[in-house]
């Protein structure tokens, strides 16, 4: 009946003049703005084809959850699965608030103002909760190659075990004093700060990564695996670029070495001022986040550099993906 009425609907709108379609098209767009979050859904559900446990192809619908998400159940292996398994939404609560949270994560709102000015009358730690759940799709680092002209450089941050319970449980992650707020003690990588390493180019393409070392061979190797061939890689006198940018098949320019600025008049400004970026996000904006949630924070940094959207179309971004 349902498929006999959209068909029906069809039919009208083929004999609907262009300036009336105009206006349909903007009602609809307003329509399914305002109905993302249930659109979003339907369209996991049509792209669901395989059992996430066992992979199977042969799954059949399966009723659905109280929350109204659709179900699914494996001929194969007889496990039951919803189709918002393996996203940041399984069994996540109150789905009408998700499209507004999502948004407002584009401003770098802190949990408390959410609640104070922003009507969330959610726990600070569910609304933490909400915010790793979110984050951790932007930890996994996109494909996009990077060409043509690249910065590229380290970056340091405090070895940071926040929020662990290891030092209440009696198995501390790291025997140390206790010490005060600031910078390392000693510069450099040691067990106060651990690496990370940056790429950009021109057209807006990020790539980063933590180092478990500033070897040159770590570091080439990385690099190497995200530029294309015959690019121009720009960034200091650290010879593992020098390395890589030969495996590459690439040019190397030194930003600046002891004679001062290279003849080509280039320099590391950009990613010097994303690192600053990243820096106020992580360490004073979020007041220091543990280290094995780094490379979220990158993530979320590169999402508002990029000027990627937020709201329903990162909701659609990670319900899809």
């Amino acid at each position: 009946m349902a498929n006999t009425t959209i068909q029906h609907l069809m039919n009208r709108l083929r004999k609907v003049a262009a300036r009336d379609l105009i206006a349909i098209e903007s009602f609809v767009a307003e329509l399914v703005q305002t109905n993302a979050i249930s659109v979003a859904l339907e369209r996991r559900v049509e792209k669901t084809d395989s059992c996430p446990i066992c992979g199977a192809k042969r799954i059949q619908k399966w009723g659905k959850s109280n929350a109204g998400t659709q179900r699914f159940n494996c001929r194969d292996c007889g496990k039951t699965f919803g189709a918002t398994n393996g996203t940041a939404f399984y069994r996540l609560r109150r789905r009408a608030l998700w499209t507004r949270y999502l948004g407002l994560m584009g401003q770098h709102i802190s949990l408390r103002d959410l609640q104070e000015k922003h009507g969330f009358k959610q726990s600070l730690s569910t609304l933490h909760r909400w915010r790793y759940r979110f984050l951790a799709s932007l930890a996994k680092e996109p494909g996009d190659k990077l060409a043509g002209l690249i910065e590229a450089d380290e970056k340091f941050f405090r070895t940071s075990f926040k929020g662990s319970r290891g030092w209440r449980d009696g198995n501390a992650p790291q025997q140390r004093k206790p010490r005060k707020r600031g910078g390392a003690s000693q510069r450099g990588l040691g067990q106060e700060q651990v690496p990370t390493l940056t790429a950009m180019d021109r057209s807006g393409v990020i790539r980063q990564v933590r180092l478990p070392d500033l070897k040159w061979l770590t570091i080439a190797g990385e690099l190497k695996s995200w530029v294309e061939p015959a690019s121009v890689i720009c960034s200091d006198g650290n010879l593992a670029y020098k390395t890589a940018t030969i495996q590459s098949g690439c040019e190397h320019i030194v930003a600046k070495g002891r004679q001062g600025h290279n003849a080509a008049g280039l320099s590391i400004g950009r990613i010097d001022a994303y690192h600053r970026d990243v820096e106020n996000l992580i360490n004073r904006r979020c007041m220091g986040v543990s280290t094995r949630y780094l490379m979220n924070y990158f993530g979320w940094a590169r999402r508002m550099k990029q000027h990627k959207p937020f709201g329903n179309e990162w909701l659609v971004e990670m319900l899809l993906s």
